[in-house]
């Protein structure tokens, strides 16, 4: 991420619109700063430790802030995630960190379930799960549409929350 082209495109977005006012003093380089950081998020190391729990373990209501690929507006994005242990669990802060992770690669909301159920799967070969992303997107708010309670609601699940319906329904209801 190159910091100082993105202070100069910023620069020059400012300029041509005649925004001289002082309250636009240090705009570019904070906008740089903020796009730097959002963009180079590092994915989160997600060791595992040993469990014989096969209960579902669930995260909901993590709120995280993304940005449409499309528009480069903000997305308040809610997650659920879950999944049956089967001989390993992860630290639980992590499938919220993993979740603001995969936000900051700009990733259209319709793939984000995919993202995080498929490199769960893979750290912890659980016996099922899941991903619901509930999305607020600005541009749908206040472009467009202008749909003020609109919400877009994505869901990806595998292994027994897919193929058995007691499971999936109690993740879904959660």
């Amino acid at each position: 991420m190159n910091r100082k082209l993105i202070e100069q495109l910023v620069r020059t977005f400012l300029d041509q619109h005649d925004l001289h006012d002082i309250n636009f003093d240090g705009t570019p380089e904070r906008v740089a700063e903020f796009w730097t950081s959002f963009l180079n998020a590092k994915r989160p190391s997600m060791p595992t430790f040993p469990t014989n729990n096969q209960q579902m373990v669930i995260l909901k209501n993590h709120v995280a802030w993304g940005f449409c690929p499309h528009h480069l507006l903000p997305v308040e994005y809610t997650f659920k995630i879950g999944y049956i242990p089967q001989d390993k669990v992860v630290g639980l802060s992590k499938l919220a960190r993993l979740a603001d992770y995969y936000l900051s690669k700009l990733p259209l909301q319709e793939n984000i379930p995919d993202l995080i159920v498929n490199d769960l799967h893979e750290v912890l070969k659980p016996l099922g799960v899941g991903c619901q992303v509930k999305g607020r997107h600005l541009c749908l708010l206040i472009r467009g549409v202008k749909s003020q309670s609109a919400e877009l609601v994505t869901t990806s699940l595998k292994g027994v929350l897919l193929l058995r319906e007691s499971s999936q329904q109690e993740f879904l209801s959660a």
